[in-house]
């Protein structure tokens, strides 16, 4: 049979129109929000969604009305009729009032076969001065289950001249799914969050929603419409009024307040105002540079108003927001009906952020690892208004279930979280312990040791009479004893936790940095064993093997010497038991440390012009504070993807002593954090634990060495470790 060109179509079932309905929208409180956001771009200035019980399953009705600018009988055959059109993708703007569509998927119109069994339509539009009324008296849904072609379906429908307002009514007839009390709570939860209390220039403030259960009562649908909308009656003059869904309002009784805006580079400019200390808004930039792994997420702009949940604060917060007399739960109820971080693009919440069930950013998991630190989804209410998906390259999927998770979603949650911990959660901390609000997780094992001296009871004794102040003091020495034995066991547990959490945190860049060089080990080993024989033999295989086998051991030497040293790192964090303070090298130990992120291509420079040599104390301590000053550096050069990052480690005498400075050319320490950096909790890295520095300054304090914070360079971050060099140390803790 002679090849010839052919074509063949596809041919969707009409089954598809269910599917888009049933699969597409997750349930049915998103499918009357699609007829919403449709009747927002049909120009509406308004929209009523009516619910006629009773509301069971094959019985009730939900009436969807607006005044929008209607539809044609072409509207409804090439546009509305079709699915999955490109009228709104090609169309960006509403025509009447210029609005940016909300929809573009063409998908929206079929949430009404998520609602119900049949469908009516009325719509009215006008076309040069002509007003046409269209009805479409009956769609049964059910005729699309079978195995009908989709093109085989026709629909009837009337159209004549009217005098009557342009709009559209969709009646949903046959309910699908029964609509309790909390269903009707979800759904208008879901219309209040819809709609952004903030209004940003050139969004359209004239469309209001208006969720209409005058029917509903206890007695037709198993509760009262008028009191699931807090209202007691409704008035005569203006019926509809008590059923306008109104948005949330502002919480601007809050605690911490942050206003502000992301550019395309991802610099943010705002404030942040701390309310409960009545300061005024403070000017905050912060600057988080593009990683490989992401794309610009365009312009957002960042409302953040955060709460403290302490009993008493929060119900003194609920009053100054004219919530009255609460109880500290009810409080906690409202701030949970309001929390979270919604994302709303031109004006309309894009769903699931912002619900308490979705917490996109993880806050919860941070604040588990640091609740005295970290913010909690409950703990904040957020708006962000991000820009079109043209210009910001988030893209909504195709079920309305929030944006794909490309490059651009991670950025612009990445945007956030570095907002929240490196600007409103330090900040936050800062104030609360200020205020005493919060402890300061300040002690170190000396001032224990020096509580454990029990001087001031010495000192309370002495006013005993002689005999009882003799046996006294003798229980008081049998405590002291036994506190400073229990101490040094906690603190040399305390060592060893820290050596394991020093260990863990770099044991990854150990496997980076070694493995390349195991596996060739382990393959030219494997290769030099197969090849031995063929060394005493002639020929030009052997010939071969015989040029390359003084490379191949060459290298092996060096991969093996690179594993030696990565190996040698280690071995001060292994956590054993101490023996005696000893004299070391410490040159040795902070390079064996330092080469730990050699795989991260930071050039790290090493001076010592004196020549030092010596410290007295532990190679461990040492080794455990490089390892976390220099994965500090790395971490923030990398961070803030500074230009030709670099850190310098410098060695010199100070009298008896050796100074270590390690320093970096990246972003520093704010001034206001400096004092809080030793903390434990205190991090500004979005992902950090707040221990390292705190680890690091321990580990020394064992070595009678100290580590502060060179307030005065200004070219980067310092760290200055004074470690004794010469002094001669009688024994050892």
């Amino acid at each position: 049979m002679p090849a010839s060109d052919q074509s063949i179509q596809f041919r969707p079932r009409a089954r598809i129109i269910r599917t888009i309905g049933d699969q597409l929208i997750s349930g049915p409180e998103a499918a009357v929000i699609e007829l919403v956001k449709n009747a927002y771009d049909a120009d509406a200035s308004r929209v009523v969604v009516k619910f006629i019980p009773p509301l069971q399953p094959g019985a009730g009705r939900i009436t969807v009305t607006d005044d929008g600018h209607g539809m044609t009988v072409s509207d409804i055959q090439d546009k509305w009729m079709e699915p999955a059109t490109s009228s709104k993708t090609a169309n960006r703007r509403s025509p009447r009032k210029n609005r940016v569509m909300l929809g573009s998927k063409g998908i929206g119109r079929f949430a009404a076969a998520k609602l119900g069994r049949i469908m009516e339509l009325t719509t009215i539009s006008e076309r040069a001065g002509e007003r046409i009324e269209v009805l479409i008296p009956r769609i049964d849904w059910s005729v699309f289950n079978g195995d009908t072609y989709l093109s085989d379906i026709r629909i009837d429908f009337l159209s004549q001249p009217t005098t009557g307002a342009t709009g559209t009514t969709i009646e949903i007839v046959g309910l699908n799914e029964a609509w309790s009390a909390a269903k009707m709570s979800r759904l208008l939860l879901e219309l209040r969050k819809l709609i952004s209390p903030i209004h940003t220039a050139g969004e359209d403030e004239g469309f209001r929603i208006y969720l209409d259960i005058s029917d509903c009562t206890d007695a037709t649908c198993g509760f009262d419409g008028l009191a699931l909308m807090g209202t007691a009656e409704v008035p005569s003059d203006d019926p509809l009024s008590v059923f306008e869904v109104i948005p949330f309002p502002l919480l601007t009784a809050c605690d911490y307040e942050v206003d502000g805006h992301f550019d395309d580079a991802g610099t943010f400019h705002g404030t942040m105002q701390i309310k409960r200390a009545n300061q005024g808004p403070e000017a905050i930039r912060l600057q988080v540079p593009l990683r490989q792994d992401e794309e610009s997420c365009g312009q957002v702009d960042v409302r953040f108003y955060v709460f403290d949940r302490e009993t008493d604060i929060i119900k003194a917060t609920m009053q100054k927001a004219g919530m009255g007399d609460v109880t500290a739960k009810q409080a906690r109820q409202i701030l949970d009906e309001v929390a979270g971080i919604a994302i709303y693009r031109d004006g309309f919440r894009i769903r699931p952020y912002g619900d308490a069930a979705n917490d996109w950013l993880t806050l919860d998991t941070r604040r588990v690892q640091d609740p005295s630190l970290r913010i909690g989804q409950n703990q904040i209410a957020g708006y962000l208004s991000v820009e079109t998906q043209e210009t910001s390259s988030l893209i909504e999927k195709s079920s309305r279930e929030g944006f794909e998770q490309n490059a651009a979603f991670v950025r612009l949650a990445r945007l956030i979280r570095e907002l929240l911990a490196q600007v409103v959660e330090p900040r936050r901390q800062r104030f609360r312990e200020d205020a005493g609000i919060a402890r300061r997780n300040t002690t170190s094992f000396e001032e224990i040791r020096k509580l454990g001296e029990l001087n001031k009871i010495r000192a309370l004794v002495k006013g005993l009479p002689e005999g009882e102040r003799e046996h006294a003091l003798a229980v008081i020495d049998e405590q002291e004893a036994s506190l400073r034995d229990r101490i040094a066991q906690i603190e040399e547990r305390q060592r060893v936790l820290e050596a394991k959490s020093s260990l863990g945190a770099i044991i990854g860049e150990v496997l980076h940095e070694g493995g390349p060089h195991a596996n060739y080990v382990a393959q030219t080993g494997a290769w030099l064993v197969r090849s031995y024989s063929a060394l005493f033999t002639n020929g030009p295989r052997s010939d071969d093997i015989k040029r390359q086998y003084p490379d191949k051991l060459g290298l092996v030497a060096e991969s093996g010497e690179k594993l030696r040293g990565l190996i040698a790192s280690l071995r001060p964090l292994s956590g054993g038991k101490r023996p005696p303070p000893s004299i070391f090298n410490p040159v040795n130990v902070v390079r064996d440390a330092a080469a730990v992120f050699d795989s991260h291509n930071i050039p790290v420079t090493f001076l010592n012009p004196e020549k030092v040599s010596e410290a007295i104390g532990y190679k461990g301590d040492l080794s455990t504070a490089i390892v976390n000053l220099v994965g500090n550096a790395v971490h923030w050069l990398e961070q803030t993807r500074t230009a030709q990052p670099a850190i310098t480690i410098s060695m010199a005498k100070a009298g008896d002593d050796l100074l270590v400075l390690i320093e970096d050319n990246g972003p520093g320490v704010p001034d206001e954090f400096i004092d809080q950096i030793f903390e434990v909790g205190f991090t500004l890295k979005d992902e950090g634990t707040g221990w390292g520095l705190n680890i690091a300054r321990e580990a020394l304090a064992r070595s009678d060495a100290s580590l502060g914070y060179d307030r005065e360079f200004t070219g980067g971050a310092r760290f200055v470790i004074r470690f004794p060099a010469y002094r001669e140390k009688q024994g050892g803790r």
